[in-house]
């Protein structure tokens, strides 16, 4: 199972993006190869949308939809996999809880993520996922993230490490 989180145009466009994180938008050739690879191994591909209202935002409303969006190569890779909205950093517990009554908790799941950014959004869903899955191995694939800064990103790597949260 994979994650692809908030791959959305505010955080990955760095021209436009209001919320862009550095380096996010030279994730995207690697992160379609991940997700084209999962598909052909057969395995859900779920990914974010970070539902974010700004109190300084004055873009206009056609503005602040494109920011929701998915980020541009992503649309098509992504189309026919499942969208996960969320209003804070991590998906809801009833959201968790959906998918764990889908899917068996056992030691041979995998659940694998990617995207932005490793110190808040990856890491909250990571350690979600892996509380509603406890038997399973949780991921983080870490060439397939962008944190805030590259301090950031490692110090949540390594969180995230400590929890017993695999990093590759």
């Amino acid at each position: 199972m994979l994650f692809v989180i908030d791959m959305q145009n505010d955080f990955v466009d760095e021209e436009k993006g209001i919320l862009s994180v550095t380096n996010a938008e030279t994730l995207v050739p690697k992160i379609i190869k991940e997700i084209q690879e999962q598909e052909k191994k057969g395995e859900p591909v779920y990914y974010t949308l970070n539902q974010h209202e700004l109190e300084d935002d004055d873009r206009s409303d056609e503005e602040k939809q494109w920011g929701l969006e998915l980020f541009g190569p992503l649309k098509e890779v992504l189309k026919k996999h499942k969208a996960i909205k969320k209003k804070f950093h991590s998906i809801s517990p009833e959201n968790a809880a959906e998918l764990r009554s889908q899917y068996e908790d056992d030691p041979d799941r995998i659940i694998e993520f990617i995207g932005v950014e490793t110190n808040v959004c990856v890491l909250s869903n990571a350690i979600m996922l892996h509380n509603s899955f406890p038997l399973a191995t949780i991921k983080v694939i870490k060439d397939l993230c962008a944190g805030s800064t590259e301090k950031l990103h490692n110090e949540a790597l390594d969180v995230l490490e400590s929890l017993k949260i695999e990093i590759h």
